[in-house]
């Protein structure tokens, strides 16, 4: 029974030590590069950063020559400070210069209807008598009617010249300045967007560009490994890709970097990276490798063409 025993726990010992530990992956760490363009054609004046320097957002990179763009800006500004001041213009009434003419011509208006009310009743007292033909009366009413129509229309003109122009005019006007104000925001745009600054944090992987160089819109000046997504590649054999989902939780390990690494399988491909020359035999099956990409938890602690070890 003793030696039943011992041969018993010499199995179980046997069968542990030859337990296969879990299957470990070759990778290596990537990061996806950014291209920085030009957002307009023209020279280039000065590049700020040089391959390999950290940047941040907002931190200038590259500056475009801007002498056609100041000078759109200006004469968008010269536009709106003429239509404002049209618009205000409108708003208000004569100017005391414009209208003193009239005043003149009240002035001169009003004697010639005082004169004629004065004839018209000096006569009018004589009529009674014979003195005065009824013609001669028609005529010395006709005469103050008339001076009371001139005299009102003066009276008119003035009034319409005290007054703003029309509503119809006024928000036309108006209408015209902001319009020009609209110009130069734009303009004012195009300015600042030849001076490009960063949207990301990341490192400068390659200057393509440098000063002196006439650059199309959209051309890349810069390209940059943007901070905090990196990602490792690994391949793993057909064999082994039902074991693993997206979602999955891997082990990552590299050389001096932080025990306990894990990260996500993101993708797994669904093509493969080499293919027998052939057939599909089973021993050619083993060749098939696909490639799987995961997530690290911690990716800034990792850099771009690190090699890595994955375990599940």
């Amino acid at each position: 029974m003793r030696k039943l025993l011992i041969a018993g726990t010499s199995l179980l010992v046997l069968a542990g030590c030859t337990q296969k530990p879990d299957p470990s992956y070759t990778g290596y760490v990537e990061a996806q590069p950014v291209s920085i363009a030009a957002p307009q054609s023209g020279w280039l004046t000065a590049v700020n950063v040089d391959r390999g320097d950290v940047i941040h957002q907002d931190e200038p990179l590259f500056t475009l020559d801007a002498t056609q763009a100041q000078a759109a800006l200006s004469g968008a500004e010269n536009r709106e400070t003429a239509a404002q001041s049209n618009a205000q213009d409108l708003s208000k009434g004569a100017r005391e210069a414009d209208i003193a003419p009239l005043l003149a011509q009240r002035t001169q208006a009003q004697a010639q209807l005082d004169l004629a009310k004065a004839n018209e009743a000096r006569y009018a007292a004589l009529a009674p008598q014979g003195f005065v033909a009824p013609t001669q009366m028609d005529s010395l009413r006709a005469a103050t009617k008339s001076a009371q129509a001139a005299l009102a229309n003066i009276d008119k003109t003035i009034a319409d010249k005290q007054l703003a122009a029309r509503a119809d005019q006024l928000k036309a006007a108006q209408a015209t300045a902001a319009a020009s104000g609209a110009d130069v925001a734009s303009a004012q745009w195009t300015v600042d967007d030849r001076n490009v600054k960063a949207r990301l944090d990341g490192r400068i992987e390659e200057r393509l560009r440098e000063p002196g160089e006439f650059v199309a819109a959209g051309s890349a000046v810069l390209t940059v490994l943007p901070q905090g997504r990196e990602f490792v590649r690994f391949y793993v054999p057909q064999a082994d890709l039902p074991k693993l989902k997206v979602g999955q939780v891997v082990h990552i390990a590299c050389d001096n970097c932080t025990a306990g690494m894990t990260g996500k399988i993101r993708f797994l491909s669904q093509v493969a990276e080499f293919t027998p020359p052939v057939i599909y035999s089973v021993k050619e099956r083993q060749k098939l490798m696909f490639l799987i990409e995961a997530t690290p938890d911690h990716p800034d602690d990792l850099r771009a063409g690190q090699p890595v070890d994955v375990t599940l």
